[in-house]
């Protein structure tokens, strides 16, 4: 989402801000300034069957629009690699391709099926996916369905379908999903946008900066970021760089884009840069490699699966997301399956939960995750209020939840996803058998974000889209401390963590602040787990050697 104008706040003598509604924090040690305003927070989108509702309908999509086809590879072996997941083993590509994806010449043959269909249509070696461009007619035709071209009230114009597709059986022999049957959908970018937390706030607030005094700053790690708005230039990046004396973004960060097979990303709105300049600031000689792609989910899936394919890095953070019951069932089966040739492949993965608290698909819709922080492979990061003490370290957290803008960090149970084995501990009543979201949390709030520099200009910014590379490149550090004791990487980060929260009266300091106050317009953040902060956020020195123990006891 866009960055805001400047936000006017006292500064005590660092940021430290009381929000409208809160009173004071007691105790002569902890002074506040005072937000004046505070940035609003966009609304979900409507979901598609609302936009079509809104829609003049245009009539069937003729040969002039492309539909973008991702056909999801189905797994062998399912059972083993549910196993192999839940076991924490991790292998290599090759052996995951030997093991658990379909025969070459049968994935090949769909291949030549699509494209005598009237498709130009490809596929990698080791990709899930098999993607299938082409006229929207052949499409409605190939998997049966209508797609008609819709126009909304401003003016945007998409195609559509709410059919069920059918897919033939010379291709369904090979695949069971299918993505990209509307360009409506969009992945939803979690950054909100003047001061903000600088690098040395955020590194005394988390204890990060006793991890970067140990020496430890990436080096040897690489974070790659799916994105959906373009980074034509470095030069935001490099200002920030040199206004707070870390290296230079040149030798750092990789751009990919592949507009033929992902599509046109939007254009520059700030999310990017926010996640490059806090993941810089945490880790800043960890590489850091984009992924762009356009919004929709077709072109997203297939830029997700070529980010796994290259494995560049063992660590993914992930700012985007969508209302998860209006993600269409194939988007999430497809993006499920890729994301577990990650974790199968020993990558961690952070997603933000978004910013409209318990209600990612707008305040009239019931209350729902956004997806895929929904998933049990990746960690789910949430939002908090931060209040520093005058020294600048670490005082208190609040669950991020604002009323009055309907903004706060997102949390809930999943529709679709029975509650993992890591999390049965701390199940829910609330949760109904369900996946919880989330399990870790940082600060959001834009009213108390991050300082970054955007359009050349300096501003704050906020949202879980901040809290999430927070997560990503404290587990870098994590890593490369990891691998400097001899031992394996973190990998799916939740078994870990889980296990941290259920011995914590064993570990000493402790891990996470624990954040039991304030609530996320849905659900108080209370002791323990919850669903509004999860375990909370992190003593990162605390959690570097709680992870250590973990490993050496054989997690």
């Amino acid at each position: 989402m866009k960055i805001r104008p400047a936000l006017s706040v006292a500064v005590v003598p660092v940021l430290a801000v009381l929000l409208a509604g809160c009173d004071a924090l007691p105790g002569p040690s902890h002074q506040l300034g005072v937000v004046t305003s505070r940035p609003a927070v966009k609304k979900p989108p409507m979901t598609l069957a609302a936009a079509i509702r809104a829609s003049v309908d245009l009539g069937p999509a003729g040969a002039a629009t492309t539909v973008f086809l991702s056909f999801g590879l189905k797994t062998r072996n399912a059972e083993e690699l549910a196993a192999l997941i839940a076991s924490g083993q991790t292998i290599s590509p090759a052996d995951y391709a030997s093991r658990f994806n379909p025969d070459p010449a049968l994935v090949e043959s769909a291949v030549k099926s699509l494209a005598s269909n009237g498709f130009r249509a490809s596929w990698a070696g080791g990709s899930s996916l098999i993607a299938a461009d082409g006229p929207a007619p052949a499409a409605a035709s190939l998997l049966r369905v209508a797609i008609d071209n819709y126009r909304l009230a401003d003016g945007t114009t998409f195609y559509a379908s709410l059919d069920e597709p059918h897919i033939p059986p010379a291709i369904a022999a090979v695949t069971s999903n299918v993505s990209g049957l509307d360009n409506y959908r969009r992945a939803r970018s979690f950054a909100v946008g003047p001061g903000g937390l600088a690098p040395t706030d955020v590194l005394a607030f988390y204890n990060i900066k006793a991890l970067r005094d140990a020496g430890l700053d990436g080096t040897g790690q690489t974070i790659v970021f799916p994105e959906i708005d373009d980074l034509p230039n470095l030069n935001d990046l490099n200002k920030f760089a040199t206004k707070f004396g870390l290296p230079s973004f040149d030798s750092v960060v990789t751009v990919k884009r592949d507009p033929a097979n992902w599509g046109t990303p939007e254009k520059p709105q700030g999310e990017t840069v926010l996640d490059l300049e806090i993941a810089h600031e945490v880790a800043p000689q960890a590489k850091l490699v984009v992924y762009l792609s356009a919004p929709d989910f077709g072109h997203g899936d297939r830029a997700f699966d070529q980010l796994v394919t290259d494995h560049l890095g063992s660590i993914i953070s992930e700012s985007l997301g969508s209302c998860e019951p209006d993600t269409p069932p194939g988007s999430r089966n497809n993006y499920a399956s890729i994301q577990d040739r990650a974790i199968a492949q020993g990558m961690s993965h952070f997603v933000a939960t978004g910013d409209n608290g318990a209600y990612t698909c707008g305040e009239d819709q019931p209350a729902a995750g956004s997806f895929p922080s929904t998933l049990p492979t990746v960690t789910a990061v949430g939002g908090t209020t931060v209040f520093e003490s005058v020294q600048g370290v670490y005082y208190q957290e609040s669950a991020w939840g604002s009323p009055l803008d309907e903004s706060g960090g997102g949390g809930g149970a999943s529709q679709f996803y029975g509650v993992p084995t890591y999390q049965k501990s701390v199940e829910q009543a609330a949760g109904h058998g369900f996946r919880q979201v989330p399990d870790v949390s940082a600060d959001a709030d834009p009213a108390t974000g991050f300082h970054i520099i955007f359009g050349g200009k300096d501003g704050q910014a906020g949202g879980t889209s901040a809290a999430t590379p927070l997560w990503a490149a404290t587990v870098a550090l994590v890593n490369q401390d990891l691998k400097k004791h001899g031992l394996h990487e973190a990998g799916n980060a939740n078994p870990a963590l889980y296990w941290m929260g259920a011995n914590l009266a064993k570990l000493t300091p402790k891990p996470f602040h624990d954040v039991s106050g304030g609530n996320n317009l849905a659900y108080d953040a209370l002791p323990g787990w919850d669903f509004a902060t999860g375990w909370g956020s992190m003593d990162a020195a605390a959690l570097d050697a709680a992870w250590i123990v973990y490993v050496k006891s054989g997690g």
